[in-house]
């Protein structure tokens, strides 16, 4: 396991000697994520580093047979796994899915074809056990022999041998990037399923940290919540409810100022007043 957090050096000591003889305070991060060896957690660190700048992300990477454990131990809060891994008193969300794929030295004959299947690899020496699904039922309905023991346990030194042109190395895709160099290659093998990636966390572990660091994965925005809204905004009405509510005004007169007071509402009141006038003066006229 290979922590990727920075070390306290120590305080250094001011003119007044303050922190001389003091040890400094170690604070335990907000939140440990560990992950899969060539999955990459650099995107979602640096999105909790936006919204949570004040609080730490420790980031440690593992190996498949750590996944569990550093869950067990409380070493990390949750996990970026790669399948298979126990879900046992897990909580699992599916993230994404890799290729398997075989590495070889630069201008094998493996590299004559886009993809390469299982049959194409029964005579090839594996230099590390795969770290892929299914790869013993499949080897052994096409008949491979049993494999010596393998020479290394470490995929980078295996890649490293694979350049030496010792044998294979059969790995998820993001793996053979992680230790890609200029003298190997790599094909994904066609006849092999994809290798699921998830995020896994304790059931009975339910936090701020946590919850905030899901969101970020499943791509929730800053302003999003699954929190409900406190409820003395959920007892505030709907602003269409509140528009319903209104009352429509009067003939005659504007909305938003009492009925008869509006300029149109005056205009219309001295005309019929001086409509008025004039049949009295017409009727006087009449009369003489």
């Amino acid at each position: 396991m290979d922590r990727q957090d920075d070390q306290v050096d120590g305080i250094e000591v001011g003119d007044d000697g303050i922190g001389a003889d003091t040890v400094p305070e170690i604070v335990p991060p907000a939140l440990t994520v560990a992950y899969a060896r060539g999955v990459n957690p650099g995107k979602w660190a640096r999105i909790w580093s936006e919204r949570r700048p004040d609080d730490e992300l420790r980031l440690i990477r593992v190996d498949l047979d750590e996944q569990r454990a550093v869950l067990a131990s409380g070493a990390a809060d949750v996990v970026l796994a790669r399948v298979p891994i126990d879900h046992d008193g897990l909580n699992t969300i599916a993230l994404f899915e890799e290729l398997p794929v075989v590495v070889f030295a630069k201008g094998a004959a493996l590299g004559a074809e886009d993809t390469v299947g299982m049959a194409a690899l029964a005579d090839e020496q594996l230099i590390m056990t795969p770290l892929v699904l299914e790869w013993a039922e499949r080897a052994a309905a096409l008949g491979f022999e049993a494999s010596a023991a393998p020479l290394t346990d470490d995929p980078e030194a295996a890649v490293e041998l694979a350049a030496s042109e010792v044998g294979i190395v059969v790995v998820p895709q993001s793996v053979a990037r992680l230790h890609q160099r200029k003298d190997v290659e790599y094909r994904p093998i066609a006849d092999l399923p994809s290798i699921p990636v998830v995020l896994v966390w304790p059931q009975d572990r339910e936090d701020e940290a946590v919850e905030e660091f899901i969101g970020i994965v499943r791509g929730r925005t800053a302003n999003s919540s699954r929190r409900s809204a406190p409820t003395e905004q959920a007892a505030a009405p709907a602003p269409q409810q509140a528009a319903r509510r209104r009352k429509k005004p009067k003939a005659g007169s504007t909305q938003g100022t009492a009925a008869g007071t509006s300029r149109g509402a005056q205009l219309a009141a001295r005309k019929a007043k001086q409509e008025e006038l004039a049949r009295e003066r017409r009727k006087k006229r009449k009369g003489r």
